[in-house]
């Protein structure tokens, strides 16, 4: 049906009277000229959105006749109603291409939601974020989507515009408008354009927004009022129901190709067929069923009736309570049965059934998810996430005024600790003046288990410009919140965004935790926000002593409370906001300085690290460091790490309750990853320091450095320098972290030979002479020695070696008790079976044999991968073995034997 065979339209020649008849004429003309310009705009959406399917004046006119149909045949408008739907319906989709909007991509580029979605499709792709050169060159196909991402999330902003804004010929000069008529531009372009804008908007903003009916024209009959309620719902469900093969025919699709994630729409709107009024609700039907493979087109449908459903019966409420004329659609059928949906809408060799992954329990869902059985029974995970919610909501105020040019001191922000005894027990308090949250993220993002604020269209429309200013958060799973339901079951979260009012401060109340629904108040005057942020109170349900006593995994360390801002200190060492904690005279006292870390002496940043420790321990590691805390840079010039090698401590302990009265301990120091700028139980053993590090799952507990292995090269190299003799008894695995961090060796020893241990000069020239060299794992050499009697010694050309691989990180456990594989091989020994890694011990200990035989180190490298060829272990006489005046060979399974031939 051509939309000038409307009832709709046909009303413009319908009025009667000569004021009437003229203004009827009059905005019928202007439509048909608006109209025309309006389809050479439409006809380039598909150029920016080819994934699209069709939005082209085809679908445009088509909304005329889903009106009419959505309305019944009962439903009037005036033609100052209609006009205005008109012009809504050309303008509410025309920025899905780049030529609806002046300017084009130069205009584009200056809305900071632009830089955001970049930001956001670049990280989707690689897993991280970008730097500014990424962003300023993007790769020409990420560049594509990141246009139809950002028109998809922005057209129905641009719509509101469009009526209004002039397009200029660069040619001539001449301005030209979609509403020509300049006075009906004034009058109506720009409540039409809101009314196009509203399509996107949650159903129960239209009525705030468009309560109101607009009176007539001067020019124009007193009846002639425009109800923009009325309209707003008209084009939102008349554009939600036109779903038949007009909108995505077949052969346009082959054209097109449309990507994977979109074919599904192509597919069964091509199938659809137009549909018609069966009581109160809209009733489709598809020609041709739906096969195996069109399953997914087919929940794609049924999904998209849910959404029109939906509408309908919004539009039905909201019409209905503000007396409004009522449309005939108020629903879709077979939404709540799918036999009945199936019978309409066929499919062919499958039965669509309700099996989609549901949370049937979502309260023991979050319970279990954002609680023990995520984090584990470690009362620190609460108090760690909270403070790291805070930290990011400071750090995302900063970047957002940093980028909109505010002054280095307007820009402020930091995060406090607190503990209040009150009649009802002890609460926890943690207060940040960041970012803050309006009251729908507050109801919305915040509860929203499992999805982040941060990453959402949702948040690129609210905060334009901060995914692109820099800001990195912490949080990234939509999770952490949810921990503090293991400490407490009262809960109450008060918060204001940085930029209202005081009394916009509004206060999400838990009164038994997670299973009864949150109260949400506005706040009273003595708990508003002076500056904005959130406070987040907790009432303790568990003992404090508890919570700030660290639990140590080894079972060695007496363990013992710490003091509140030791205790923060030692969980947030990194943070680069400051973190104040009040103490018992209700003094704020600051725990921790922004970036400190970075500049604080060794001493203070160890007593910092090992609060844990008793104050004789910490001493024991400072006096073993190997120096300073060398600073480690990733390759953008960036400060990641603070670390210095450091042996294990043998520590004698008295044990009156055993019979082994006296006993060795082995204390060793293990720098710790902190994400964020708090710490993960991932660490880098025999080191002192810290380093920075990103997450590897939801938990946040395990992470990997932010720097590959190879970045730490000219750090490791520095420390084999300053290798000190004395400690060889107590370092191997340093040594081994060490070369698996790309150490050149310097005075590490890699193996051992008759006159004892070598390093790798000393081994080469070792080696210069020798006509063959076997390799010996020095654990066979030392069992032996260790259960046979007498006197052992090696034989000239036999090097003992360490060839096992040690992880250079702790803390990889996974959920499951087995190794998590990217912490364990974050140094990337593992090249292939039985293959040689140039960053460990027998990597090194062959390119030294090579370099004294003057060969290419890859010829050993195929001997030894070839080694196990024929699957028999080589059996040679490495020593002999002297008991008296017996003199006998030592016959071992050896690792490699190289010969010089």
């Amino acid at each position: 049906m051509d939309y000038e065979e409307t009832r709709f339209w046909r009303l413009f020649s319908e009025q009667t009277g000569l004021q009437a008849e003229s203004e009827a004429q009059r905005l019928a003309e202007q439509f048909k000229s608006s109209r025309k310009r309006a389809a050479l705009i439409a006809a380039e959406i598909s150029r920016d959105s080819a994934d699209l399917t069709q939005h082209d004046i085809s679908h445009i006119d088509a909304l005329w006749e889903y009106a009419e149909l959505v309305c019944g045949p009962e439903y009037t408008l005036n033609p100052a109603e209609i006009y205005v739907l008109g012009i809504a319906f050309l303008a509410h989709d025309l920025a899905n291409g780049m030529a609806a909007i002046p300017g084009g991509m130069e205009h584009v580029r200056k809305d900071a939601r632009w830089l955001d979605i970049l930001t956001s499709e670049y990280r989707a792709e690689n897993g991280i974020y970008p730097s500014p050169e990424k962003l300023s060159e993007p790769d020409p196909e990420m560049k594509s989507r990141a246009i139809s991402r950002y028109l998809r999330e922005t057209h129905a902003d641009f719509a509101a515009n469009i009526p209004l804004q002039p397009y200029k010929d660069t040619a001539t000069g001449e301005s030209f408008y979609l509403l020509e008529d300049a006075e009906l531009r004034n009058q109506y372009g720009h409540l039409a354009g809101r009314i196009a804008a509203s399509h996107w908007w949650p159903s129960r903003a239209l009525r705030e927004e468009f309560g109101v009916r607009i009176g007539a024209r001067a020019s124009m009959p007193s009846s002639w009022e425009v109800d923009p309620l009325a309209l707003a719902f008209i084009l939102r469900c008349a554009d939600a129901s036109h779903l038949d093969s007009r909108r995505a025919p077949a052969f346009l699709r082959a054209v097109r190709s449309p990507a994977v994630a979109s074919m599904p729409h192509w597919v069964f709107q091509d199938k659809l067929q137009k549909p018609r009024i069966h009581d109160d609700r809209l009733s489709y039907t598809s020609l041709s069923p739906f096969g195996r493979t069109e399953s997914e087109a087919w929940w794609v449908c049924h999904d998209a009736l849910v959404t029109l459903h939906h509408e309908l019966t919004a539009a039905d409420n909201i019409l209905s309570d503000s007396g409004r004329n009522r449309f005939a659609a108020r629903g879709v059928v077979g939404i709540s049965d799918l036999e009945e949906l199936s019978r309409n809408i066929r499919t062919d060799g499958w039965h669509p059934i309700d099996a989609t992954i549901k949370a049937t329990d979502v309260i023991t869902l979050v319970r279990r998810l954002g609680g023990a059985e995520l984090y584990g029974n470690d009362s620190s995970i609460p108090i760690r996430e909270l403070i790291s919610n805070a930290a990011d909501a400071v750090r995302a105020k900063k970047s957002l005024l940093g980028a909109s040019g505010a002054r280095p001191w307007e820009i402020t922000g930091d995060v406090t600790v607190s503990l209040n005894d009150e009649a009802d027990g002890t609460w926890l308090h943690i207060h940040d003046t960041g970012l803050g949250m309006s009251k729908n993220v507050l109801t919305n993002a915040l509860l929203n288990f499992g999805t982040s604020y941060w990453d959402s269209p949702s948040s690129r429309r609210d905060l334009p410009g901060l995914l692109s200013s820099g800001f990195r958060p912490t949080g990234q799973y939509g999770i952490g919140f949810f921990s503090v339901f293991m400490i407490g079951r009262s809960v109450r979260v008060t918060s204001r965004r940085y930029d209202a009012a005081a009394s916009e401060t509004m206060v999400l109340e838990f009164a038994n935790g997670l299973t009864g629904r949150p109260l949400l108040r506005n706040a009273e005057f003595h708990e508003q926000l002076v500056t904005g942020g959130t406070e987040v109170r907790v009432l303790l349900n568990t003992d404090l002593s508890e919570i700030l006593t660290i639990d140590d995994d080894s079972g060695i360390l007496e363990t013992y409370a710490l003091t509140l801002t030791q205790y923060c200190a030692w969980l947030c060492p990194a943070l680069d906001v400051n973190l104040y904690v009040v103490n018992k005279n209700g003094e704020r006292v600051l725990a921790v300085e922004a970036d400190d870390w970075k500049r604080l002496d060794r001493d203070s940043l160890i007593d910092r690290l090992h609060a844990d420790h008793r104050p004789s321990e910490r001493e024991q590691f400072k006096q073993v460091i190997n120096g300073d805390l060398e600073p480690v840079y990733s390759p953008l010039g960036e400060m990641v790490a603070r670390i210095a090698v450091a042996p294990m401590i043998a520590e004698l302990r008295e044990r009156p309750d055993s019979d082994d009265t006296q006993g060795t301990d082995w204390l060793s120091i293990t720098a710790p990853l902190v994400v964020g700028g708090v710490r993960a139980k991932s660490g880098m053993p025999n080191c002192a320091g810290l380093i920075v590090g990103k997450t590897l799952r939801a938990a946040r507990d395990v992470a990997i450095p932010v720097i590959s292995a190879q970045d730490f090269s000219a750090w490791a190299t520095s420390q084999a320098e300053l290798w000190n003799p004395g400690w060889d008894n107590y370092m191997q695995s340093a040594s081994h972290n060490l070369v698996s961090l790309y150490a050149e060796p310097g005075k590490i020893p890699v193996g051992e030979t008759r006159v004892g241990a070598v390093t790798y000069a000393q081994l080469v020239e070792y080696c210069k002479n020798m006509r063959r060299v076997i390799l010996l794992q020095d654990a066979a050499w030392s069992n032996y020695c260790r259960n046979a009697v007498g006197q052992h010694e090696l034989q000239e050309d036999v090097i003992l070696m360490h060839p096992g691989f040690s992880s250079v990180l702790s803390g990889g456990s996974d959920p499951y008790g087995g190794r998590d594989i990217a912490v364990y091989d974050w140094a990337g020994h593992f090249f292939g079976e039985n293959s040689v890694s140039p960053n460990s011990i027998t990597g090194i200990i062959i390119r030294a044999v090579a370099q004294a035989w003057s060969i290419d180190e890859s010829e050993l490298h195929s001997s030894y991968t070839g080694r196990k060829e024929d699957g028999k272990r080589k059996i040679e006489v490495v020593g002999v073995s002297k008991e008296g005046d017996t003199v006998k060979n030592v016959r071992l399974s050896v690792v490699a034997v190289f010969s010089r031939e």
